[in-house]
């Protein structure tokens, strides 16, 4: 018998894999470019990977020579717990190193919070990034949902305070949102922090997709509160998600019993070597900001003039489609794609949305104009 999550996939995961875009039955994130490149024999240089949303401005300048240099030193362990890259993180937020921890990527967090918090009852703010759902689940969790819904995907304060009082131990919301992209402003989050407070509830929010809005971040007040826990990282904005680098930002003595139960090591001594070079650039944090608002407003403004497809307005580097087409599902289009090695993300898998939707990551203007003209195609 099929489990809920592949129950979800339905027929647009199992016309994928028979298509052999994507063999792994348990496919369930973008960016699966190596096996898309096995399936189909084509080099992974000749793919345009929308399902991923990374900056598309590549990483900073310096990060390259860093890099370089930093191979001699491989040869000697990594600091422990990465502590001379959490004190560069906790200054370039303006917090108390004691309250920052660093892991090989956000997601071994999100399995590090799962296990350490072990929350009988846990609500999901959905459609959001499916580790959560995994994570929860590993540790034996009841798991539920509170669904944003179509056509807006903005969280209703009422009902969500409605749902906290039901006994929940954790609630978890992304912030901008993912797969939506959709944004909840900071005094909004402030209020789900002291509705979370006033009913005894942990909330983790994961602000993977927040450096791209940072006056938006909740970090300031994580590191006060012990109700609540950030989730960041720095592989999306950066552009290194191979070297795995991610953090929280929560109250110290939280951190204290989170580290206790990570595994030393985690980071590689290059990821923090280049997390540090990365963080001294400012230059290239404004330049891919202004970029991206620019390019995701120009991307969007694009897709919404095809007929048949609805784009979402998005605080974030990618963009929710929907298909509105009668005849015509996301899992089509996508195949389609697939056939000029280009890659997008199936949302069908995501909870609270459905076999119309799919995601594309904001490019340059050369490669989204690539990906417009070959959307054109599918679409007649």
């Amino acid at each position: 018998m099929r489990n809920d999550e592949e129950a979800m996939r339905g027929p647009q995961s199992q016309s994928l894999n028979r298509q052999s875009a994507f063999p792994d039955p348990q496919f369930r994130h973008g960016g699966n470019v190596h096996a898309f490149t096995r399936a189909q024999g084509v080099a992974p240089e000749d793919v345009l990977d929308f399902s991923a949303s990374i900056n598309p401005l590549g990483w900073p300048p310096a990060v390259r020579e860093t890099y370089r240099r930093a191979l001699s030193r491989i040869v000697h362990y990594p600091e422990p717990y990465a502590e001379t890259l959490a004190v560069a993180l906790a200054e370039y937020h303006s917090l108390d190193p004691a309250g920052v921890l660093v892991g090989n990527g956000s997601t071994q967090l999100i399995h590090l919070l799962a296990r350490t918090l072990a929350a009988p009852r846990v609500l999901l703010v959905a459609p959001l990034f499916s580790e959560h759902e995994a994570a929860f689940r590993l540790g034996g969790a009841q798991v539920e949902y509170f669904y944003l819904r179509p056509f807006h995907f903005d969280l209703s304060l009422e009902h969500l305070g409605a749902s906290l009082t039901k006994g929940y131990n954790t609630v978890v919301l992304t912030n901008p949102n993912s797969p939506t992209g959709t944004l909840v402003p900071r005094a909004q989050g402030e209020e789900v922090v002291r509705m979370c407070r006033h009913t005894r509830v942990k909330l983790v929010i994961d602000e993977t997709f927040v450096d791209w809005v940072e006056e938006e971040s909740l970090k300031q007040l994580a590191a006060r509160s012990p109700h609540l826990i950030v989730l960041r990282s720095m592989t999306k904005f950066f552009a290194v998600p191979g070297l795995r680098i991610g953090y929280l930002i929560a109250q110290p003595r939280l951190v204290g019993r989170l580290r206790a139960r990570l595994e030393p090591w985690s980071v590689n001594t290059v990821a923090q070597e280049v997390a540090l070079a990365c963080l001294r650039d400012q230059r290239f944090v404004q330049r891919s900001r202004k970029f991206m608002a620019q390019e995701r407003a120009w991307l969007c403004a694009q897709l919404a003039a095809l007929k048949g497809l609805r784009p979402f307005p998005s605080q974030a580097n990618f963009l929710l489609v929907q298909v509105t087409a009668d005849a015509l599902r996301a899992a089509e289009l996508v195949e389609s794609l697939a056939r000029e090695n280009l890659l997008v993300r199936a949302c069908a898998d995501f909870r609270g949305l459905g076999r119309r939707f799919f995601r594309v990551a904001v490019r340059t203007r050369r490669e989204n104009q690539r990906l417009l003209t070959a959307l054109r195609t599918a679409l007649r």
